[in-house]
C-alpha cells in the first residue's frame, strides 16, 4: 500500500510540473520567497546565475592568506582567511550574512591586491559584492538570521555549525 501511496503522489507531482506552464498556474517569485524564506535563500537573477561558475575558481593553493594573520586576530574569530571566504562561506547562501562580516575584515581594497596575485584570477571583489548584496536582500526580507550558536567564539568559523 505504501508503495502505491507513494507512486500516486509522485505521478500527481509530475502531473502538476508538466500542466502548470500550460495553464497558466506556474508558480513564480513570490511563491519561490514564501517557500525558501526560512532557507535564507534569495532568488538569483539570471546575470547573476551567469557570472556564478566564475565564483568557484579557487583552487586552494592558499596564497592568499598569506599575511592575512593581523586581520584574521583582530577579527576575533569572525574571518578565517580569504581562502575560507573563496571556497566555503562566500558558496553557502545561507551563510552570505556571516561571509558579508567576514569580508569586511578584508576590505576591497586589500581584495584587490590578492586578487593580482591568485593564480586561478578568482575574481574576490566580485565575489564579496554578490555574497554583501545577498545578505542584504535577505536581511532586507525580515528573515531571521543564522543562529548564533558558536559565532564569534575563538576559533571558530561564522555560520558554521560545528558537528
Amino acid at each position: 500500500m505504501g508503495r502505491l501511496h507513494a507512486l500516486l503522489v509522485l505521478t500527481w507531482g509530475l502531473i502538476r510540473s508538466l500542466a502548470a506552464p500550460l495553464l497558466g498556474t506556474r508558480r513564480g517569485l513570490a511563491e519561490f520567497r514564501r517557500s525558501y524564506a526560512a532557507d535564507r535563500l534569495a532568488p538569483m537573477s539570471a546575470g547573476e546565475r551567469r557570472i556564478l561558475p566564475a565564483f568557484s575558481a579557487c583552487i586552494a593553493c592558499g596564497l592568499c592568506d598569506g599575511g592575512e594573520g593581523a586581520a584574521m586576530a583582530r577579527s576575533g574569530g569572525r574571518y578565517a582567511g580569504v581562502m575560507d571566504l573563496m571556497l566555503a562561506s562566500s558558496r553557502s547562501m545561507p551563510d552570505y550574512d556571516a561571509a558579508a562580516r567576514s569580508f569586511e575584515a578584508v576590505g576591497d581594497e586589500r581584495l584587490a591586491v590578492l586578487e593580482a596575485r591568485c593564480p586561478a584570477r578568482v575574481p574576490m571583489r566580485q565575489i564579496a559584492a554578490f555574497v554583501r548584496s545577498k545578505a542584504a536582500e535577505v536581511a532586507g526580507s525580515g528573515v531571521a538570521a543564522a543562529p548564533s550558536g558558536s559565532e564569534g567564539a575563538p576559533g571558530s568559523v561564522p555560520g558554521r555549525n560545528p558537528r
